[in-house]
């Protein structure tokens, strides 16, 4: 990932709470490695940030331009302890912008996702 996204995404990202410490971008996903504040806190991955994180994603997706793409992530709290993972398909993304699919089924898919 370039430079100019990479500062982009973490620049949103770190509003909520979340401190990037790994970003990359394949042909297929974004793949992010994030220390989480809030979980930190409690003990497990905040549904609320991941909600937050999918709409800076959309937002990017939708206002700069950017492919969309699987987002992957890896939580960890503020020592670098992991957490979980959660993901949002591609398909996932496309089906909700389609009109096929509803912001709470796309919701309660990406929070299926989480695996501690």
């Amino acid at each position: 990932m370039d430079e100019d996204r990479e500062f982009a995404l973490e620049s949103r990202l770190t509003n909520h709470g979340c401190y990037p410490r790994e970003i990359a971008e394949s042909r297929d996903a974004y793949h992010l490695t994030y220390q989480s504040a809030a979980a930190d806190q409690h003990g497990e991955i905040p549904h609320q940030q991941v909600g937050d994180i999918v709409n800076v994603f959309r937002t990017l997706f939708a206002d700069a331009g950017w492919p969309v793409r699987s987002v992957e992530a890896t939580v960890t709290d503020l020592d670098d302890e992991p957490l979980g993972s959660w993901r949002a398909e591609q398909e996932w993304f496309d089906a909700l912008a389609d009109g096929d699919v509803t912001e709470v089924e796309f919701s309660r898919r990406v929070v299926d996702s989480l695996e501690p």
